[in-house]
């Protein structure tokens, strides 16, 4: 208990100066208690081992100072390297996080206690509760801790962990303190030297009455990402034998602009009363194009059967065949956009007697897909061969004869997110003396929230597209078709060639450049003197908002007797959800026209579905100090997470309609949460300033899952004019599971400036794939340290997990990936230091596939990327 009192003492007495390389002040056992600044990589571990220690339930954290030690551009980077924390990498940077078993959708991300609303760029992508955390960059984080057993007083919503972003205000800092990084990013896949600055003033009053400070960080990043795709998997012509029936090599391109501004005011009128106002605005510019050259393998009669007789087999997938089918090119431009923004005002009144806290916010994000267009050319009774063992694929006419490839089709559309949420809270704290029990805490919290999606469809080819000039086309699309009859008119091939770096050989990787600005002027401008124009739809099933009204009642007692520690609560949670969306005929093929006479449903109301539901939710948490060194917790609670908002959400989307059996998914407004009781055990000894052990046990008993139903309903090809039977899926509630895992973590201080780090994680979860979820994940560390230089070398480790399914609605799961990082440091002064990282220095490359490892969905190719910068604090 002495040592855990000092520590913790110590650790709130710390002088944190410098800005983002803030050292500690920790004090040490001796004859008198005395202050030893402790910095750098050892200040950074024995501060989150603080944090880790003294709580009363169980939780991992980082500190500001290891945070920018690491190669790690955003936070869920950062969360990467803690004990049961997993993240996906689709793009090269960490976005999504999963927690002990529940996927990213089932796991709350807070900044400073609060709510942050997020919307995703990516058009693919659908609303989910999970956050993005590419919008954030690490350089933000004074703590980041994940509470893995929750406290009554904590926000409801995560199955596996709640993540708290906290950050510096100005009382933390010294008056007038700065700090300052450059940094220069190089990109193997894409070749480009980048830019990114951060910096950060604090300041304060000699009163410390009154303080403000801001951060901002600028960062720029080309992401290049290149590989190999099969679009859709089928044995609806071969029943018992899964046939390949799209695939081509993509290439896909992002400009990618992130621009992060926070401020922090305090204001302290009286020693009992302070003021604090937090205001984050972070935006990213995301615009994007994806170039794909592709093979149709069962537009051919017979093709199909002649896959299945004379391909190459694994098992009963076809893996390998030569054979004529229609090759395609599909060219993607997409404007996205990502936008959040946090007000936060919290009041606190303390006395000797009792404390009030007030908070007061609001948060909104906007963003998406802002405008897409895709062009396809095509040429039928194409040669190719292709195999997925080792990707290749040859076409032939080859990508390079632009002349050979003729008009297919253009589309395009938008697809804009919102969410928000105000909320509003008070909390009472009561110092008391009941037994072992020392402190009440009660407090009320209401939320409302809205996310919503709008979706909106282009055509080219609508009436009255060719004003003034009927007499050259009966609309533009014909017009573009007939002025560009192939891919060497009107400039499709002015980029000339690309040879394309990627894991996949054959002729498909040399290929004409893709043209965005050639296709943006056409498509959106004109051609030859003549107006672009194009019909706008709504695109009505796939437009929907949910709003929820969410009200909370907690009440918690602390208690310390001792060598025992903890909580015990309970939290009460309603919540009240409206799921809106169109109701609407079938006579005009779902689309409203909004800017023309054309398309209009004879029914069409915006309509509303009402669900509700209450739950009670008791936890306890529990540590005993055996000694000065080792600490047993237990912990028990009953957790819930909402549904996703797209799965709440009255929506329906589908894949591709030129392919056989097309499949779409839905959503269900009447879901219920997800429940869940858990328990954990841990064991953690600390037999050093850097040193400790910890073994963790946690089980959780799913009240429901997710299940899938599905129903048939014909949608328009809008290419052939035809109606086609889509086979929709969507979730419902099911019976429920359980999930169980260990996790193993240990820092170890080697001497004279060495150390390691090392944890595993084993999540069992019985017979059924969570999303997101390996069974075994890893991460290992060495690092040496001394007063010039610093040097970490560090390797990220997780096995198979479930992707959910396609947007072709077949299983999707990504195989085993690994990633070694490298950061190293040099101190000039005691002010400046210079940085060089390293990322993912293997070259690794994520692959997915459907259901078996041989029938593969993607090979992805996402490059090394070097850092290099300096840092300036005083």
């Amino acid at each position: 208990m002495l040592k855990r009192n000092k520590l913790a003492l110590s650790i709130s007495a710390a002088v944190l100066s410098g800005g983002l390389m803030a050292p500690l002040a920790v004090a040490q056992e001796s004859e008198a208690l005395e202050e030893v600044t402790v910095t750098g990589i050892r200040g950074s571990l024995i501060d989150a081992t603080a944090v880790k220690r003294n709580s009363n339930s169980i939780v991992d954290a980082i500190s500001a100072e290891d945070a920018g030690k690491f190669p790690d551009k955003n936070i869920a980077e950062s969360l990467s390297r803690m004990t049961g924390i997993t993240v996906s990498r689709d793009f090269g940077e960490g976005e999504k996080v999963s927690i002990r078993g529940a996927g990213p959708d089932y796991n709350r991300t807070m900044l400073n206690g609060q709510s942050v609303a997020t919307s995703d760029w990516f058009i693919l992508d659908n609303p989910a509760r999970s956050f993005n955390f590419s919008l954030l960059p690490s350089t933000l984080i004074k703590t980041l801790s994940v509470a893995k057993s929750p406290e009554a007083s904590q926000d409801e919503g995560s199955l596996g962990g709640t993540v708290n972003i906290v950050t510096y205000r100005p009382f933390d800092l010294d008056a007038n303190s700065v700090s300052l990084a450059v940094e220069n990013t190089y990109s193997d896949a894409s070749g480009e030297n980048e830019p990114s600055a951060s910096g950060q003033y604090s300041w304060k009053n000699d009163s410390e009455t009154f303080g403000v400070l801001v951060s901002a960080t600028h960062q720029e990043r080309t992401v290049k990402r290149s590989g190999f795709e099969v679009l859709a998997w089928t044995d609806n012509n071969s029943p018992g034998t899964m046939v390949p029936d799209l695939m081509g090599s993509p290439v896909f391109q992002q400009e990618r602009v992130r621009d992060t501004f926070y401020l922090s005011t305090q204001f302290r009128p009286t020693d009992e009363l302070q003021f604090t106002l937090d205001v984050l605005d972070t935006t990213m510019e995301s615009n994007n194009g994806n170039a794909n050259w592709m093979i149709r393998t069962s537009d051919v009669a017979g093709n199909v059967a002649d896959m299945v007789a004379n391909g190459e087999l694994s098992g009963n997938t076809v893996v390998a065949h030569a054979g004529t089918g229609t090759a395609l090119l599909n060219w993607i431009n997409r404007q996205s956009t990502s936008e959040s923004q946090s007000y936060t005002l919290t009041a606190e009144y303390a006395t000797d007697d009792f404390s009030l806290t007030g908070v007061l916010g609001q948060t909104s994000a906007e963003g998406g897909t802002l405008r897409e267009t895709s062009w396809e050319y095509l040429a039928s009774n194409a040669d190719y061969s292709f195999d997925l063992r080792d990707p290749s694929l040859d076409i032939d006419p080859a990508p390079v004869e632009g002349d050979q490839y003729a008009p297919g089709w253009i589309w395009g559309g938008e697809k804009p997110t919102t969410d928000e949420e105000t909320y509003f809270q008070v909390d009472l704290e009561l110092p008391i003396e009941a037994g072992a029990f020392n402190t009440f805490k009660t407090g009320v919290k209401y939320r409302q929230a809205e996310r919503t999606q709008g979706r909106v469809a282009y055509s080219w080819h609508g009436p009255g597209t060719m004003a003034g000039n009927e007499d050259l086309a009966d609309n533009y699309l014909a017009y573009i078709f007939a002025q560009c009859p192939n891919l060497e008119s009107c400039g499709l091939n002015s980029g000339g060639i690309d040879e394309v770096n990627t894991p996949v050989t054959g002729n498909s990787t040399t290929v004409i450049a893709q043209m965005q600005d050639v296709m943006e002027q056409i498509a959106f401008s004109g051609l030859n003197g003549v107006n672009a124009d194009y019909a706008k739809h709504l695109n009505l099933a796939e437009i929907w908002a949910v709003e929820e009204d969410i009200v909370a009642l907690y009440a918690q007692a602390d208690f310390e007797n001792g060598g025992f520690r903890g909580n015990v609560g309970v939290r009460y949670v309603t919540t009240d959800q409206a799921s809106s969306g169109y109701s609407f005929s079938g006579d005009s093929w779902g689309l409203a026209t909004f800017d023309r006479e054309w398309l209009t449903p004879s029914h069409l109301e915006w309509v509303t579905q009402n669900n509700d539901y209450s739950e009670f939710l008791p936890s306890v948490n529990l540590a005993y100090d055996l000694n000065d060194d080792m600490v047993l917790r237990a912990s028990a609670a009953r957790v819930m997470a909402r549904q996703n908002w797209n799965q709440i959400s009255p929506y329906e989307t589908f894949g591709s309609l030129d392919v056989a059996d097309p499949q779409g998914q839905a959503g269900n407004p009447m879901l219920k949460p997800f429940i869940a009781n858990q328990v954990d055990f841990a064991y953690e000894w600390y037999y050093g300033d850097v040193s400790n052990f910890a073994a963790t046990v946690f089980f959780k008993d799913n009240q429901t899952t997710l299940e899938r139903e599905t129903y048939t309903s014909a949608r328009l090809n809008e290419a052939t004019n035809t109606m086609v039977d889509v086979d929709f899926d969507r979730p419902v509630n099911g019976v429920g599971s359980s999930v169980s895992g260990i996790e193993l973590a240990m820092l170890h201080d080697l001497g004279n400036g060495f150390g390691a780090q090392a944890n595993y994680t084993y999540t069992d979860t019985g017979d059924r794939e969570v999303i997101g979820i390996s069974e075994h994940s890893a991460n290992l560390m060495g690092y040496f340290e001394n007063e010039t230089f610093g040097a970490r070398l560090m390797y990220n480790y997780r096995s198979d997990w479930s992707n959910g399914f396609h947007w072709n609605n077949y299983p999707l799961s990504t195989s085993a990936f690994g990633q070694w990082d490298a950061s190293l440091s040099y101190n000039i002064t005691d002010n400046a230091q210079l940085t060089l990282e390293a990322v993912n220095l293997a070259d690794e490359e994520i692959e997915q596939f459907s259901e078996t490892n041989d029938r593969m969905t993607s090979l992805y190719q996402n490059g090394r990327r070097f850092v290099i910068g300096a840092r300036y604090s005083f």
